[in-house]
């Protein structure tokens, strides 16, 4: 309501003595407020709007939000250890001048005396990408939580913010069921909160649902869980990772951890891009217990690498994740996801929904062309975001080569997996992809963002690389 009262008539009355006539002063307010009327709405919907922003509008919410933190007040008196002090405006910029960071020592939510603009922006951008969320997919959502860590760092805050809300003793109960994935940074994370991972392994074939790929069995889960039954706390599934590996059945774990009474994490590093992995969680948290999911900032909206979103069905669990948080934190992977947000609005990030699948279809295509001329295959899992060929006709020094070539032609991001040298990256065991007879192979991507003519690139450059094998 502050807002709207601060640019009244009567506050334009107060240029009249300046020799503008008061109705043209009354006309000129109209556009004025005008301009104010978008962040007035977005602060009294807390719904990321449908349109996006322009960079001076953004700037300008940035701008009020920063007069709001005391460093910003001239007539401050600042003697304490931490005040907002910076070496050089230049660093300033780097964090859109939010110097004081966000949250306080026990709660990364907690209003900060001295950051009350930094801390509405936190609680504001926690609202919108929960809104945004909620409406390209996952509407049984309640809560949402910016953190400024990567996924891995991300997993470990929401299990021991579940941990501290459920009362369970890690030291009691460590071992922590993961549906595996051959990444370091999950493993990484649970075992900083003391977790012992107990994998689920992977295997190739036709899951349930008669998809090719790499998948985890409902029933592996079952004989690892029964054989660690009295230190199990927690379930970590996977909705996404490089092909050929398939999201998980996210609704049967959601269900076996309500049976038994597990916690369960969703390591959802870049699902927000698909639809179809919305669905299956949308579906998980109908039909049974998930506590927390995990999206990375970079991957599913665009923004530098450090930040994360934690998302529930409870907002209470939210609140418990947030309590575990040691410390303030840095504002800065808050303020850019805040405006990649609004410089796309709920419009600009559906239409990169459906750039993405037309790219995802695009990649398949000219893969499975080049495939064929190469006489390799396409492993043609059920991945919405990454495609696999095979390389079953180069031997392992040509493998190992091929990486090498596709670097030096400025190729960023394929994925070569070697099994000739090591099975780690497959989700399974060589032995596993040897019987399926699916030899090592390459991934490329499609993610949210890929500009078409990198893809077809790619692919021409990967036929390149190719041909200097022979040579």
């Amino acid at each position: 309501m502050a807002l709207k009262k601060m640019w009244d008539k009567n506050f334009f009355k107060k240029f009249a003595h300046l020799g503008v006539p008061d109705h043209m002063l009354s006309r000129s307010s109209i556009g004025f407020q005008a301009h104010w009327k978008f962040i007035t709405n977005i602060l009294d919907q807390r719904s990321l709007p449908e349109d996006p922003w322009d960079e001076p509008k953004i700037k300008q919410l940035l701008t009020l939000l920063n007069y709001l933190d005391s460093d910003k007040d001239p007539g401050s008196i600042r003697i304490g250890e931490r005040e907002g002090r910076i070496a050089t405006p230049y660093l300033g910029d780097l964090c859109a001048n939010f110097c004081h960071g966000v949250g306080r020592s026990g709660n990364l939510t907690a209003a900060q005396p001295k950051a009350a603009g930094a801390s509405l922006m936190q609680n504001l951008t926690n609202k919108l990408v929960l809104s945004l969320i909620t409406s390209v997919g996952i509407p049984n959502l309640k809560g949402a939580l910016t953190v400024p860590m990567g996924t891995g760092m991300s997993i470990a805050l929401a299990l021991r913010g579940c941990l501290n809300h459920f009362g369970v003793d890690i030291h009691r109960h460590p071992d922590i069921l993961m549906t595996q994935v051959d990444h370091n940074s999950p493993h990484k994370g649970i075992e900083f909160i003391g977790g012992q991972i107990q994998t689920i392994p992977g295997k190739f074939g036709r899951n349930h649902y008669a998809e090719e790929g790499v998948f985890v069995d409902i029933e592996d889960l079952q004989q690892v869980y029964e054989s660690r039954r009295n230190s199990v706390s927690a379930i970590v599934s996977n909705s996404a990772f490089f092909a050929p590996r398939v999201p998980d059945n996210l609704k049967q774990i959601a269900k076996f951890a309500q049976e038994h009474n597990l916690i369960h994490i969703i390591n959802n590093a870049y699902g927000i891009q698909s639809k179809k992995i919305s669905t299956l969680i949308r579906k998980a948290i109908d039909a049974g217990r998930v506590d927390a999911i995990i999206q990375s900032t970079d991957k599913c909206f665009m923004t530098p690498v450090g930040g994360a979103v934690i998302t529930s069905p409870r907002e209470e669990i939210i609140t418990s994740i947030s309590q575990a948080y040691a410390g303030r934190a840095s504002a800065s992977p808050v303020v850019q996801l805040l405006v990649s947000l609004l410089s796309m609005g709920k419009s600009g990030y559906r239409k990169r929904m459906e750039e993405q699948l037309k790219n995802r279809l695009l990649l398949d295509q000219q893969m499975l062309s080049l495939a064929n001329s190469h006489h390799e295959r396409l492993i043609t899992c059920n991945n919405p975001v990454s495609c696999a060929m095979t390389l079953s006709q180069l031997n392992s020094d040509q493998i190992t080569k091929l990486g090498g070539f596709l670097y030096n032609m400025r190729v960023t991001g394929p994925r070569v997996v070697n099994i000739h040298q090591s099975e780690f990256g497959t989700c399974t065991t060589k032995d596993q992809m040897m019987d399926a007879a699916i030899d090592s192979y390459i991934v490329m991507n499609a993610a949210i963002g890929v500009d078409p003519i990198h893809i077809s690139e790619a692919i021409i450059r990967l036929d390149k690389a190719f041909s200097q094998l022979d040579e």
